[in-house]
């Protein structure tokens, strides 16, 4: 890979340049690049001369045409994907079409953008995990290194990609603060701060780029956002970063610890919510405690008070059905912050746009949960009560359904207990699947305690809730296992570190 990059750097040094600065300091080494975020705001020509006083002359966008003509006159540009998270099964089915618009979009750029660009990405964040990337990553390459003849990299949300076709110029890896990967041996490094820890930012960033000398040709790949705010605050930054791309180790002065930012805890804020509506109701409704004991534990008492009508709280079933719901939407923000990172996050809002924005997913989850459980509560009563001639009233269904929710209350709590104390993740997904099966149990219980009523062979009420709702559930289940378009980018998802 160096030897590429090498050539790549010695390639870059015919390019047409107008600048005569440039060109002068145009030569394979460590070398640091900007980059500038579609979403995100444009350096201003103050901040593009900065960073050319400093020795940075790589910019890496995804639309050069945003760029000022300072910009185009005195950078490179790395051309970066528009082809982002993208899946193994996506790939093959659509790579003539993929290739296609790679050049397409190259050629649609004038003469003066083709001029300045050094390397073209083809892919952003694909699932490179997966058995077959490679032999898909090679045939994409090999076309378009012939066919745009300029060097073809693809940028890798993993430290430690497994797959390096020889077509291919370099890859971009990430490389995320507080990231239990080590640092990447690869000379190629988008590097990507936490902006609510400074100070462990600019340590690690200074890491990053003293291991890259061990390269003879290497390149960190810094958002521009954060590269230009952090030089504001300290000024005397810029002087090392060219000692940098001078080929110097550097030792940069650490800003003091800032006092940690004030986030609300929205887990153990919800948490409290539900704990109050329950005291509220039982506040209100004081046979709310007796009834859920006879449930569990005198539960053929419990069946003839219910069907004999001497239920006195027939408010009880649908403030539990409105509790479990916000414990389950309570269940999808915790997990999903276990299960997922930002940047998997940032492939869930690049696959369903109108439905999660940036910095709102988990809350996007939670109401998901949150109506999901609703929807399921009012058609497993109503499913109850249409195959069962004993149950006249609605309210009936739902006593019968509801109570073994409870427990579920129980385990959320335990989940948010444990969340704060920095668990295995493990532990965190056994008690989520635990939730999940009392939820389906919930039903089942619910109907076999409804069949045993009714007069004679209770077998067609049986296969039309129990059996029915199993079929239901597990097809549903193996419709997502199995249907590759559906699973494979929620395994993309869960895989992005």
């Amino acid at each position: 890979m160096q030897l590429l990059l090498t050539l790549l750097f010695y390639w870059l040094i015919f390019i047409p340049n107008s600048s005569n600065e440039l060109t002068d300091s145009n030569n394979a080494g460590n070398r640091i690049a900007i980059h500038i975020d579609a979403e995100g705001s444009l350096p201003t020509d103050e901040q593009f001369q900065l960073a050319r006083s400093i020795g940075v002359d790589l910019i890496e966008i995804e639309d050069p045409t945003l760029l000022s003509s300072t910009a185009l006159a005195d950078f490179y540009i790395l051309l970066s994907s528009d082809n982002k998270f993208v899946t193994p099964r996506q790939i093959k089915n659509n790579r003539d079409q993929l290739i296609n618009l790679t050049v397409q979009r190259y050629r649609g750029f004038s003469s003066e953008i083709q001029n300045r660009i050094a390397a073209v990405s083809v892919l952003k964040y694909p699932a490179d995990f997966a058995d077959n990337f490679g032999r898909e990553l090679s045939f994409i390459s090999d076309s378009l290194s012939l066919t745009l003849n300029k060097p073809i990299y693809y940028q890798s949300a993993f430290a430690k990609p497994r797959y390096f076709p020889p077509s291919l110029g370099f890859i971009s890896v990430l490389y995320q603060v507080n990231s239990t990967d080590t640092l990447p041996a690869t000379p190629v490094i988008h590097f990507k701060p936490n902006s609510q820890q400074q100070r462990n930012s600019i340590k690690q960033f200074q890491d990053v780029l003293n291991a890259s000398l061990r390269h003879e040709t290497s390149l960190i790949i810094v958002p521009s956002e954060w590269f230009f705010q952090t030089i504001e605050d300290q000024p005397d930054l810029a002087i090392l970063l060219s000692d940098h791309v001078d080929g110097l180790e550097i030792v940069f002065p650490l800003p003091a610890d800032g006092a940690p930012a004030m986030v609300p805890n929205w887990h153990v804020i919800l948490l409290f919510i539900i704990f109050i509506v329950l005291l509220l109701h039982y506040k209100y409704q004081p046979f709310f405690i007796s009834f859920a004991g006879r449930y569990f534990f005198n539960h053929s008492f419990f069946m003839a008070d219910l069907f004999e009508g001497r239920v006195r709280s027939k408010s009880s079933g649908y403030i539990i059905f409105v509790v479990h719901a916000l414990a389950t939407g309570l269940l999808f923000y915790v997990v999903s912050g276990i299960l997922i990172s930002p940047t998997g996050f940032a492939a869930v809002e690049y696959y369903l746009p109108h439905i999660f924005f940036t910095g709102l997913e988990r809350y996007t989850l939670f109401l998901a949960g949150f109506l999901l459980a609703i929807l399921s509560h009012i058609i497993s009563a109503f499913w109850i009560l249409l195959f069962n001639k004993k149950i006249t009233q609605l309210t009936q269904a739902i006593n019968l359904y509801c109570w073994p929710l409870l427990m579920n209350i129980m385990l959320i709590f335990f989940i948010v207990v444990l969340t704060e104390t920095n668990p295995s993740p493990l532990l965190i997904l056994s008690l989520a699947a635990i939730f999940l099966a009392v939820w389906f149990f919930s039903f089942n219980i619910a109907a076999i305690d409804g069949s045993r009523q009714l007069d004679g062979s209770p077998f067609w009420n049986l296969a039309l809730t129990v059996g029915l709702h199993a079929v239901v559930i597990f097809s549903a289940l193996f419709w997502v296992l199995f249907n590759m378009a559906l699973f494979e980018p929620i395994q993309l998802v869960l895989h992005l570190p």
